[in-house]
């Protein structure tokens, strides 16, 4: 059976966050509430599990638990994005096949980096999954996260094989010269490319050519507004639009764990959460920190209205 058309993924597509009640148990009814407040905002879609998400901290009979919530929640038009992370390809396959019964709109999958790994070994990771489906598929390539890298030739040898491979999430530091240079290489393929970093560098980024982000869901209202800008025909408004949230995203990028705390508390407040919770090991925000957040997500109510 041939591969179906890949889909434009697009726009903005946050990571949704697992929340956790004080004694540490998934709170699922949290998690919906989530789901809704992240279609009812507009997101062109959401993506599951993910670093900010705490993926590794959560058991795959939780993940699956979880996404059944989501892909039963969602509403409307916004895409379910399930994103596999299983670092075994056994189990990677697996965790793929279960996505897919649950039901997606797409799969993304973040190539194996805990133990060392060649990137051949991770490229065929990455074809078993692609063999399973030919719904559009994401390849996470965190590099500044696993410090995994890949050739743009192995890229494009994927994407001829698979012409279901049709989006690149980039998480670089910075993004730029890597989105450049992705590009270029593949020149003529038909590829959106995603941001992530909690679209640290987005204006930047859409002005090398990228179609989105996938940051988080707590200030995902605000990510939609700037983004909307960005992609409007007045650069000065997209960057003015920009920089009113750039302070809150540098708040926050300065670790993962502090991006995990800032989303979770920013969705507790909301009245989303039960509970800003973090599983150990991890922190939550401390008075000084949760004073800056404040100040933040005060500065830039505007950008809703």
């Amino acid at each position: 059976m041939p591969p179906t058309p890949p889909a434009r993924i697009a726009g903005v597509i946050p990571i949704l966050q697992t929340p956790f009640f004080d004694n540490g148990e998934v709170d699922l009814e949290s998690l919906r509430r989530e789901v809704a407040y992240v279609c009812a905002a507009g997101a062109h879609g959401m993506a599951f599990p993910g670093y900010v998400g705490e993926w590794w901290k959560l058991s795959g009979e939780e993940i699956m638990r979880c996404a059944e919530v989501i892909a039963g929640a969602r509403t409307g038009d916004t895409l379910v994005v399930f994103n596999v992370t299983a670092q075994s390809t056994y189990h990677a396959v697996r965790e793929a096949r279960r996505f897919l019964e649950i039901g997606c709109d797409a799969l993304m999958c973040l190539p194996p980096f805990v133990a060392p790994s060649s990137p051949e070994a991770a490229i065929e990771h990455v074809r078993q999954i692609l063999r399973l489906s030919g719904k559009p598929h994401i390849l996470q390539y965190a590099a500044a996260l696993t410090g995994l890298r890949l050739s743009p030739a192995s890229l494009l040898d994927l994407k001829r094989e698979f012409p279901h491979f049709s989006c690149i999430k980039i998480d670089f530091v910075p993004p730029g010269p890597t989105l450049t240079g992705i590009r270029q290489a593949l020149a003529g393929q038909d590829f959106t490319y995603l941001i992530g970093y909690s679209g640290l560098q987005l204006a930047d980024a859409m002005g090398r050519g990228a179609h989105g982000l996938m940051g988080g869901a707590g200030h995902v209202r605000e990510d939609l507004a700037v983004f909307r800008v960005l992609s409007g025909p007045d650069p000065e408004a997209g960057w003015a639009a920009f920089t009113q949230l750039l302070p809150m995203l540098n708040f926050e990028m300065q670790t993962v764990d502090l991006a995990i705390a800032v989303h979770k508390r920013l969705l507790r407040d909301a009245g989303i959460f039960t509970s800003d919770h973090i599983r150990a090991p991890g922190s939550g925000l401390d008075c000084f920190q949760a004073n800056e957040l404040e100040r933040h997500r005060r500065s830039i109510q505007a950008l809703r209205s």
